[in-house]
């Protein structure tokens, strides 16, 4: 095991990055989206770390057009993109892998906590999933399931009229 971690580690578990990353995955939306769904990140903040995104190859502009004076960019984050594979994630020190497990964590519970303040909780509760399972699986087990799932999700990537955004969060824990 590493002891200085990864770039794609450093990258993606900013917590800010992380966020871009959660709201332009798997839709194209433009800088002044994030700004609205982002109001809390100042924009020369959030500029710079779109830049970074797209710079590093996580992001993808699609289209860019003059607004004011300033370019726009439209980007997209592929669902598909690969993130820290098996050899980076070797790579990565603990304290890495302790920081992207909290940055998820964190994430799914701002997720929820801002359905609440929405005053969504019920009217969207059948969208609404938590449940935890164990199963008993070896490395080959793991992989496939992995490439299974991208199978089964891969129809529900794109956005369709009558259908709603969700994001659903797969941790796997070996337990000890």
């Amino acid at each position: 095991m590493g002891n200085s971690g990864t770039p794609t580690a450093d990258l993606l578990l900013h917590p800010v990055r992380w966020r871009i990353v959660q709201h332009v995955m798997g839709r194209e939306v433009t800088t002044t989206d994030l700004k609205r769904e982002l109001p809390e990140v100042p924009s020369t903040t959030l500029y710079r770390h779109v830049a970074a995104l797209i710079d590093a190859g996580y992001l993808t502009v699609v289209r860019e057009r003059r607004v004011r004076g300033a370019t726009e960019r439209t980007v997209t984050f592929h669902q598909t993109t690969p993130g820290v594979g098996e050899d980076e994630a070797q790579a990565m020190t603990v304290e890495q892998h302790r920081e992207a497990m909290l940055t998820m964590l964190a994430q799914v519970a701002g997720s929820f906590d801002r359905l609440v303040e929405r005053g969504e909780l019920y009217t969207r509760n059948d969208q609404l999933n938590y449940r935890q399972v164990a199963i008993y699986v070896d490395q080959d087990d793991a992989a496939a399931i992995g490439e299974r799932l991208l199978e089964v999700l891969e129809p529900y990537f794109e956005h369709a009229p009558g259908k709603d955004r969700v994001m659903l969060s797969l941790i796997s824990v070996p337990e000890a």
